[in-house]
């Protein structure tokens, strides 16, 4: 009985000891950033980028409202593509189809884009029903970091690799599902800029397992925090 009594307080005070250390580390990770203060007063954005895919530079507009609504505006080929998310509803516009009519998403895609919503990221995570575990360290590139991996209440699960110079997220790893396939996403972030008081990664490359071999490059042109939205573009077109 004593060797489990010890078995059971020496569990507890790992525990103990990496949730300590997770939120050191998260602690350093937003002051780094740009500190709680400034976090806690984003509400939404406004992004347009070029996006780099098969040889093609694509233009995108995304404008996220803070744990509500996502649209994205792609222009392939002269034809605009639509995406929106609003609370637990999806729809896409796509005329590469051949048809100019939105159409619902399905569920797990919406479940997707809705993660997306999340402007502060690793900020306040426990009350928005984050799990953080501290999953070891690693070598990125030459880059020291620590893995941190995260949870959301909709089951996304995450791993941010955090510099443990600048304390950046210079990659985010993300493994969920899109019907019955098994999806796993590299997001690799860098020329990270200052934004009223926040730091943004202005490059990500991003590859998937859904599409082997074709990485994207996004490169963000301007950026605004809490811009004017009409939020009725988040509606699905009747």
């Amino acid at each position: 009985m004593f060797a489990s009594l010890i078995i059971v307080f020496f569990t507890g005070f790992l525990s103990a000891v990496s949730a300590q250390s997770v939120d050191e580390i998260i602690s350093k990770h937003i002051a780094a950033m740009g500190g709680a203060q400034r976090f806690s007063k984003v509400q939404s954005v406004r992004i347009t980028a070029d996006m780099q895919v098969m040889g093609k530079q694509v233009p995108v507009v995304t404008t996220i409202v803070q744990d509500k609504a996502f649209r994205s505006e792609t222009t392939v080929e002269g034809m605009t593509i639509v995406q929106a998310v609003n609370g637990t509803a999806g729809w896409i516009i796509n005329p590469m189809t051949g048809s100019a009519k939105a159409t619902a998403l399905p569920e797990e895609t919406v479940k997707a884009m809705a993660a997306e919503t999340d402007l502060t990221g690793l900020f306040d995570y426990k009350k928005k029903g984050y799990a953080l575990t501290l999953e070891g360290e690693d070598d990125l590139g030459g880059a020291k970091v620590y893995k941190v991996g995260m949870t959301t209440k909709n089951g996304i699960k995450r791993v941010n690799y955090i510099s443990k110079d600048t304390f950046y997220i210079l990659k985010i790893t993300v493994q969920g599902k899109v019907g019955d396939q098994e999806i796993q996403s590299v997001n690799t972030q860098s020329d990270f800029r200052e934004v009223d008081g926040i730091f943004y990664p202005f490059t990500s490359e991003v590859s998937t397992s859904a599409m082997p071999g074709a990485a994207m490059v996004l490169k963000i042109k301007t950026l605004e925090i809490n811009p004017k939205i009409d939020e009725q573009i988040f509606a699905m077109p009747q």
